[in-house]
């Protein structure tokens, strides 16, 4: 089968889905490639994705699910009987239904999915002190994530008409298990800290941050991401409320084992 595009579509509030996907679409090899981010408020309302084009799906895993705002972004996806690719990128804990769900999606998106994967990212909620895939994906991750690029390069050269059911077999189950509810919390300003440099605000995937005299979040907007934190120069946001300081602290001593990514053929 002869793909004329890669489309790398990713909702990534902190990188690590869409650097895991650009790891991969390295690896499938010198075919042209453009980046929608799903991320932002201002993402595409509709996407087309044509028969002789490949789309590459990357998303985050909360609580064993596609990230709920994901879900509804991917939406936008109108394909037309078309590859793709689907990875998930968990925290080292489970991934469980969500790489299940994503390919629901992609299939009710007219796409066909003919590979999958499961990487590891570090987990929104790590911290220095309480670790959780820390760092990753790291650069072994990022090479095999390239390996199972070339994989879908292989893959894709064998097939004549994607049509023809060879598609993917993922694990997970249906009805999918009950994923994050709504966050009551939003993440704390450490005012002392703050210099309003901004650089929070884009970096919010719900436009729930403000300036104005003071950083302001929305919590009814905000999804816990930790986008925020991750992206703040001075440490001036952070984990506050105790029952997402509880759930980190069990992260910390109960999946500190390292996972290796899956991938599905």
């Amino acid at each position: 089968m002869k793909i004329k595009k890669i489309r790398l579509i990713s909702f990534s509030p902190t990188r690590t889905s869409k650097r895991v996907i650009d790891a991969i679409a390295s690896g499938i090899g010198d075919i042209p490639a453009d980046t929608v981010d799903l991320t932002y408020p201002d993402a595409v309302s509709t996407l087309q994705i044509a028969a002789d084009e490949l789309a590459v799906i990357g998303v985050p895993v909360y609580a064993g699910r596609v990230a709920p705002l994901a879900a509804t972004r991917l939406a936008a996806i109108k394909g037309n009987s078309s590859p793709a690719v689907i990875v998930v990128i968990y925290g080292n804990r489970e991934f469980e239904d969500a790489l299940l769900e994503l390919k629901d999606i992609a299939e009710n998106a007219a796409l066909i999915p003919l590979a999958a994967g499961a990487f590891i990212g570090e987990h929104s909620y790590s911290g220095p002190a309480t670790p959780v895939g820390a760092g990753r994906p790291d650069s072994v991750d990022l090479a095999a994530a390239n390996a199972f690029g070339a994989k879908i390069r292989e893959k894709i050269a064998d097939i004549n008409d994607v049509t023809t059911g060879r598609g993917v077999h993922v694990p997970g189950n249906r009805p999918y298990k009950d994923g994050v509810g709504a966050i009551p919390f939003a993440p704390k300003v450490v005012e002392a800290q703050c210099t309003q440099c901004g650089i929070c605000l884009p970096a919010c995937p719900t436009g729930a941050i403000s300036l104005d005299s003071q950083i302001a979040i929305d919590q009814d907007l905000c999804i816990f991401c930790c986008a925020c934190i991750k992206n703040c120069p001075e440490d001036a946001l952070t984990i506050a409320a105790d029952p997402i300081k509880q759930k980190r602290q069990w992260l910390y001593e109960n999946c500190a084992e390292r996972k290796e990514p899956r991938i599905y053929l």
